[in-house]
């Protein structure tokens, strides 16, 4: 073992540490990788567009998801 090779004493939980981490530097999210037709010009490979037409919501998490369905679906009625 050499200097330096031990981590350092903590005055907090690893639990408390990580939350910290997570608030500071925020969670990755996991982005999808949509894998397109390219027979069908025009189609979005995720299912999740209202249209059929990609509009970039593949990359969204549920909460996101449920929030850009929502408010096209109150465009679409004005």
């Amino acid at each position: 073992m050499s200097k330096g090779s031990r981590t350092r004493p903590m005055s907090i939980t690893r639990k408390t540490f990580d939350n910290n981490w997570d608030r500071i530097f925020g969670k990755k999210e996991i982005l999808m990788q949509v894998k397109t037709n390219d027979k069908k010009a025009g189609t979005c490979g995720c299912g999740r567009s209202p249209t059929g037409n990609c509009i970039g919501w593949h990359g969204m998490n549920e909460e996101q998801l449920a929030k850009a369905k929502a408010l096209w679906e109150e465009n679409q009625k004005k």
